[in-house]
């Protein structure tokens, strides 16, 4: 019996040892939160007990945490009164008791961040940050930072019981972060500062305003990526269907003997009908005009001293008829031949 004693204290002193410490706050009013991991998962199951006030039994957990099939925290109702009311908590391994905590709640309420924070700019000259709070409160401080993409250091202004903040005359030229955390305020007990808000940004032109988070677009890229491969796909279908995109990518080369085939064997050998031409085109190259023969007459040329005298028609135009007649009668000249000219002295 002496050496099992002996081979248990140190196990006691183990588990002693290596007990977590609990911790518990109210978290946005609305539960109280537990967690003995604070040092990382423990290999031990731990089974946990609490009790609001000095007069109720202690009772387990409802609502167990878990990280890797261990108990890791612990999840309680909460009630408006439960605030100002003491939280003993008893955590054991098995069936021994291991460590007993009593907290006060008052000064442990941690409420969830700011949400839906937006940006306005009115007149061109102050820009307005809006927000929202979860909480089921109206008793709550908020603390607004920002700063321009120039500085290195936050700008913080004393806390404000208002969901909305103003910065008079914001530089066109440069790009604003804000962000907000909140709190229980200090006329309803003063409480832990919430974790900041997803920042949002404002510039550098004007009226450029955004209240996303860097990133948060991505989703409606690969959404617009979706619906356009979709519509690209559609689009293939029906190319594939109605035989464009064969048409498109494979040509088809022309047969040239099944069209001469069509030209002597169905046409036969027409081809105004075998390129389709309207009968109207084919009409208007056809004459549609009457020329009458002509006869031709060969004349001799007479020398003019011969010419006796001869009586001669010209040429008249006929009205029915495009040829010419002519008709001659001659005449003797009188006119005699001009004498041989001779050189004086030579008589």
């Amino acid at each position: 019996m002496l050496l099992g004693l002996f081979f248990f204290i140190p196990h006691l002193g183990y588990v002693s040892s290596s007990l977590p410490t609990v911790s518990c706050m109210i978290i946005n009013l609305e539960y109280i939160h537990c967690t003995w991991n604070e040092h990382g998962i423990s290999e031990f199951n731990y089974t946990f007990h609490s009790r609001l006030g000095t007069k109720k039994p202690y009772r387990e957990c409802p609502t167990y945490l878990q990280e890797g099939g261990h108990k890791v925290g612990c999840r309680l109702p909460y009630a408006t009164t439960d605030k100002f009311k003491t939280l003993s908590s008893k955590l054991s391994w098995g069936n021994s008791e291991m460590m007993m905590l009593e907290i006060e709640l008052e000064d442990r309420v941690k409420l969830n961040p700011p949400h839906n924070l937006s940006l306005h700019m009115q007149n061109s000259s102050q820009l307005w940050l809006y927000w929202n709070i979860s909480a089921r409160t109206t008793c709550v401080e908020n603390l607004v930072s920002y700063r321009k993409d120039t500085d290195q250091k936050w700008t913080s202004h004393p806390p404000t019981l208002g969901n909305y903040f103003s910065l008079p005359f914001p530089s066109e030229s440069n790009q604003y972060t804000f962000k907000v955390k909140t709190r229980v305020a200090e006329t309803c007990l003063e409480s832990m500062w919430s974790d900041w808000s997803t920042p949002v940004f404002w510039g550098p032109i004007k009226g450029n305003i955004t209240s996303t988070v860097p990133g948060s677009m991505d989703w409606k890229v690969w959404v617009s990526a979706v619906i356009c491969c979709v519509v690209m796909v559609i689009l293939v279908c029906l190319l594939v269907q109605n035989e464009r995109l064969r048409i498109i990518l494979i040509p088809i080369v022309p047969n040239v003997s099944k069209s001469l085939e069509e030209l002597f064997y169905t046409y036969n050998g027409n081809v105004e009908d075998w390129l389709h031409i309207f009968k109207e085109f084919v009409e208007g190259f056809k004459p549609n005009f009457s020329e009458p023969a002509c006869s031709m007459r060969e004349y001799n040329s007479v020398p003019q001293a011969s010419i006796s005298g001869s009586e001669c028609s010209l040429p008249i135009p006929l009205d029915q008829s495009d040829c010419l007649y002519t008709s001659c009668s001659t005449f003797t000249s009188s006119i005699s031949a001009p004498p041989e000219y001779t050189p004086p002295g030579l008589v």
